[in-house]
């Protein structure tokens, strides 16, 4: 289960792992930089919601499909982010995000968690 403070709203379309599109998911990430050095890559765990209120229940998450294999968790060039740290990694995220699924970054809303 991924433990951070915060989510982020998605304004698009995302295809889930049973061949469904969702509209305006929640997605939620946790990205880590461990073995960077050696491979270059940040390595990301994420969980994608129906909604913000299923998200708020506790419902259950899925994962997406993409080029028609499911998404378990996935990599992401840390030279694409290159100020990647404590203080930018949640706006660094959102890029992520967005390159990621296919979406544009104006379309990837940060949400801190009270």
């Amino acid at each position: 289960m991924i433990k951070n403070k915060e989510y982020y709203k998605i304004t698009g379309e995302v295809n889930a792992d049973y061949g469904v599109t969702v509209t305006d998911p929640i997605i939620k990430v946790f990205v880590t930089a461990q073995g960077v050095e050696d491979t270059g890559l940040l390595q990301a765990e994420y969980n994608i919601y129906y909604s913000e209120d299923n998200y708020l229940n506790g419902d259950y998450f899925f994962k997406a499909s993409k080029d028609g294999e499911r998404m378990i968790n996935f990599t992401y060039p840390i030279a694409d982010v290159p100020n990647w740290g404590y203080q930018t990694y949640k706006d660094d995220q959102k890029k992520i995000i967005a390159d990621t699924f296919g979406l544009d970054v104006a379309n990837v809303e940060l949400v801190n968690e009270d």
